[in-house]
């Protein structure tokens, strides 16, 4: 992977970051880029840890499954993705949180980079765990621009207030059933607001499982899931008697 830092217009943060470049690139071709938040502790400045065994297994399903770019930034000490109350961790509200200078950087990094690498701008996709996924929803939901097809979140809190901003969207939820850092009723009750919302998420609840699906999301094949929705697809209309696409039955814990 290549290590760099990304300092962030106004703010001045210094962001870590790691992007994984699929070795063989070929001429004219643009690559799915996936965003890897980390769980809190992996925050740091060392530019490491968050390139932990589910970024490497991400990579093995690259070279496998279908080449991707991987980015994983890194949350520098103080700057947790989002500053949600806890343990346990439940579901938050927005308008009590501003958003953290770690996800604006992340945003204007994302941004940035296919303008230097073949990025495919219609399959960018967000995949966060834990602290991770309350960051990736604060970038899905905190803008109006939206750059991402789809996203996958584990174990996360969330302001399910904010689900009709994105219930178009491809999501797919995983929480263990035996997580007391972040109980699974925050997943439910954001599913449940999107699905009220319209929207059609998958949600699978882990069994026998703790605050760790990463596992679980990679077995149940979220990375070729993700890389299979196209943010054209749902952005625009489907024509009259189709479904809505991207969203498969609900899959099996």
């Amino acid at each position: 992977m290549v290590g760099d830092h990304f300092v962030a217009p106004g703010s001045g943060l210094d962001l870590p970051y790691r992007l994984y470049v699929p070795k063989t690139l070929e001429p004219a071709r643009k690559y799915p880029l996936i965003v890897y938040l980390h769980g809190a502790g992996d925050n740091g400045s060392d530019n490491i840890r968050q390139a932990g065994p589910l970024v490497a297994r991400l990579i093995e399903q690259s070279r496998s499954a279908g080449p991707a770019f991987i980015l994983a930034p890194q949350a520098p000490w103080g700057q947790n993705w989002v500053s949600v109350p806890g343990a346990p961790y439940l579901n938050y509200s927005q308008q009590q949180l501003p958003e953290s200078a770690a996800i604006a950087a992340t945003r204007a990094l994302v941004a940035l980079l296919p303008g230097r690498y073949p990025i495919d701008t219609d399959r960018e996709y967000l995949l966060g765990f834990s602290a991770g996924s309350a960051g990736s929803w604060d970038l899905l939901t905190r803008t109006d621009s939206q750059p991402y097809a789809a996203a996958a979140v584990l174990s996360g809190a969330y302001d399910p207030s904010r689900a009709p901003q994105v219930a178009a969207m491809p999501l797919w939820f995983f929480h263990g059933e035996r997580d007391t850092v972040s109980p699974h009723s925050t997943s439910e009750q954001t599913v449940d607001a999107l699905r009220q919302a319209g929207g059609a998420p998958r949600y699978t609840l882990v069994k026998d499982v703790g605050h760790d699906t990463q596992d679980a999301a990679l077995a149940a094949g979220v990375y070729r899931w993700l890389l299979e929705q196209r943010r054209s697809a749902w952005q625009s209309p489907p024509p009259p008697g189709t479904k809505a696409p991207g969203h498969p039955p609900k899959a099996p814990a």
